[in-house]
């Protein structure tokens, strides 16, 4: 299956040069133990809300409160497998872990990004500021800086899960009617379980993270046929900022015309410290790092 063989050295490549930053999601949605942050860090002020716990409200609440995150830490992580098992020679297997912290304005980025692509594992640092791009492999152990091209390219990919916490819990909120809310103590659990149109809407933005559905043709897009999705996002049941989702999908594409592939993908992360973690700064031994576009101009 030559898609897949194409698929494999994709990441291989981002995740060696950067070109390219996967997943979603990444981001308003994880799947791990709620933040212990500051309940001071945030507004909007605590209120009274409707004993009814009806969903779409909670996520009105979350999104007036993300838009207010102007920094904090996260961490992402995505499995995806294709193919039809482990004994099937087009089977590919995908395993990627991201952490680090985020600023908004201006955007900055310091993320950790450690892969097991088929079993290849690999290591980098990258961090995003306004007028730079610059990465760190440890098995060079060394700094470089990416052009501006390059740079541009990767806040382009940047996923609303880790950069626009807003906008992707308005992705899930037009999950629709489906959605339900339960309120246990300090935490609200917001899930959705079903294969209705607006999943597969849901499910396309996050291939378009993970995998560039939108660059594979409109026939490929087409043939995208959902199986499964389960959506599970925490929130804070008194400052209404997202804690943690978990994103589970199963899927059928045809990346090949009349050749069904199997695709199965969980996403999830966590947010931790808004509007409290650390500043991200450049370390001077990236600042020295050569500039690739002054190269070209010479």
């Amino acid at each position: 299956m030559n898609f897949l063989k194409a698929y494999r050295s994709r990441l291989r490549t981002y995740l060696t040069l950067v070109v390219v930053v996967i997943l979603i999601f990444l981001t308003a949605c994880q799947a791990s133990k709620p933040s212990a942050s500051s309940p001071a860090a945030l507004s909007p002020t605590p209120s009274e809300v409707s004993a009814e716990d009806n969903a779409l409200e909670w996520l009105t609440k979350a999104k007036a409160a993300a838009r207010k995150m102007n920094k904090y830490g996260f961490e992402l992580q995505m499995n995806q497998e294709l193919g039809g098992g482990a004994n099937d020679k087009n089977h590919s297997k995908v395993e990627i872990t991201m952490q680090g912290r985020v600023e908004r304005t201006p955007l900055k980025l310091d993320q950790t990004i450690k892969s097991n692509i088929d079993g290849e594992e690999s290591t980098l640092r990258m961090i995003l500021v306004p007028d730079a791009n610059y990465m760190y492999l440890p098995e060079f152990e060394e700094w470089s800086k990416l052009s501006k091209e390059v740079a541009d390219e990767n806040v382009k990919t940047l996923s609303d899960f880790q950069v626009n916490p807003e906008q992707a819990l308005q992705e899930i909120q037009a999950l629709g009617s489906p959605l339900t809310a339960e309120r246990s103590g300090q935490v609200v659990t917001i899930r959705y379980d079903g294969v209705s149109p607006e999943a597969t809407t849901f499910v396309a933005g996050i291939l378009e993270s993970t995998m560039g559905l939108s660059g594979m043709g409109a026939d490929i897009q087409k043939s995208l046929a959902i199986q499964k999705l389960k959506v599970a996002l925490t929130v804070d049941a008194e400052r209404y900022w997202p804690l943690s989702y978990r994103i589970e999908s199963d899927m059928t594409i045809e990346f090949e015309p009349g050749n069904k592939s199997a695709v199965t993908q969980t996403l999830a992360g966590t947010y931790s410290k808004p509007n409290l973690s650390a500043a991200v700064t450049v370390p001077k031994e990236a600042q020295q790092a050569i500039d690739p576009d002054k190269i070209n101009e010479q």
